[in-house]
């Protein structure tokens, strides 16, 4: 079961015994909780009927005692183990026992395994879930999901925001749910009355997220500005970005770029180009796709690949002790902003 039928069936009131939520979406997972146990309708005494359970530190017999426990002056409540070993990587010593219990879950409980990121689906705990409840992920919105939803945000407040402004806003904040939530109330209270969103309020208030920080390295590069380029790549080891991560990110952009430049010289308009990447493999953001196509024509797709093998190159010399890392990329930085670019030599 994916999220969106989660919601639908909390809705619908059917919920059953027995639930597994995971995934790397925190927000609408923690939201998913708060629904059921408002669905569920625990009564006066609700905090009686919820109870919330350390998965890390409690055995099966801690857990099942509480499952087994009746509602008071309610017909059902809601027990909520976070974070259960058995569902992770490190196996618990009670698994079985666990697992013998799932099969028999009461009707007057709502047991439901909350995990925080990934599970391990090979664990026993995870298929008698499977077999016997309902197993729910909660991956992170794609592209257009994560538009539409950002858009609906803004329009509960009374707010209106152009298309270009709000990928805008998506690229610097990122895919995160909770992070675009309080970056959106953030904007909200900065324009108070006012229902227009601008590029300035975002520039004003938002601080650039990783991949929009490497946009501005990239594009003082393409420009062959040495000077900023070299300040935006202390700005990513300021963030805390190791210098084997830049590479990666640089190596990364560039693909973007060459694949930008390959559509371009096919024919294909910005648009056609921003669907042919937004899909699979690719999955790009469009503002991705839009500045990688600008970068890009200052560059040769000779060029492109040629950086792009020396950041591979790059990366295999540091990790074999052959270079230092922080000069290794510095050079790196001064070959890509050269007046005259070659595509030969080694860094």
């Amino acid at each position: 079961m994916n999220h969106m039928e989660m919601f639908k069936q909390i809705s619908s009131g059917s919920l059953g015994s027995l639930y597994l939520l995971y995934g790397p979406e925190e927000y609408t997972k923690e939201e998913a909780l708060n629904q059921m146990i408002e669905k569920l309708d625990l009564g006066a005494y609700a905090d009686l009927n919820y109870q919330i359970i350390d998965g890390t530190e409690s055995t099966a017999d801690e857990i099942i005692a509480a499952s087994e426990t009746l509602p008071f002056l309610s017909e059902r409540r809601l027990v909520a183990v976070k974070n259960y070993t058995g569902l992770s990587a490190k196996k618990a010593s009670d698994e079985d026992t666990m697992k013998k219990y799932l099969e028999r879950v009461p009707e007057s409980t709502c047991l439901v395994f909350y995990q925080r990121g990934t599970v391990d689906k090979k664990r026993m705990v995870y298929k008698a879930i499977q077999k016997h409840g309902e197993t729910v992920e909660f991956a992170r919105l794609n592209q257009k999901d994560l538009v539409k939803w950002t858009s609906r945000r803004f329009r509960s407040h009374h707010k209106q925001i152009s298309n270009a402004d709000l990928e805008y806003f998506l690229l610097q904040v990122g895919n995160d749910l909770e992070d675009i939530k309080n970056e959106v109330d953030k904007l909200v209270s900065y324009t108070g009355t006012g229902d227009h969103i601008s590029r300035e309020s975002i520039d004003k208030l938002i601080i650039p997220s990783l991949e929009f920080t490497v946009f501005q390295f990239i594009d003082a590069v393409s420009e062959r500005q040495k000077g900023q380029a070299l300040q935006q790549m202390e700005v990513l080891l300021e963030g805390g970005q190791s210098i084997l991560g830049i590479i990666s990110l640089i190596g990364r952009q560039l693909k973007i770029m060459m694949l930008s430049k390959a559509y371009e010289e096919m024919g294909f308009t910005l648009n056609q180009t921003k669907d042919k990447l937004s899909g699979k493999p690719h999955s790009l953001h469009p503002y991705s796709v839009q500045k990688g196509r600008q970068q890009s024509r200052n560059f040769t797709i000779e060029q492109l690949q040629y950086y792009f093998d020396q950041c591979v190159e790059l990366d295999y010399r540091i990790k074999n002790g052959k270079i230092k890392d922080r000069l290794g990329l510095e050079v790196l930085v001064v070959k890509m902003c050269r007046k005259d670019p070659v595509v030969a030599g080694k860094i």
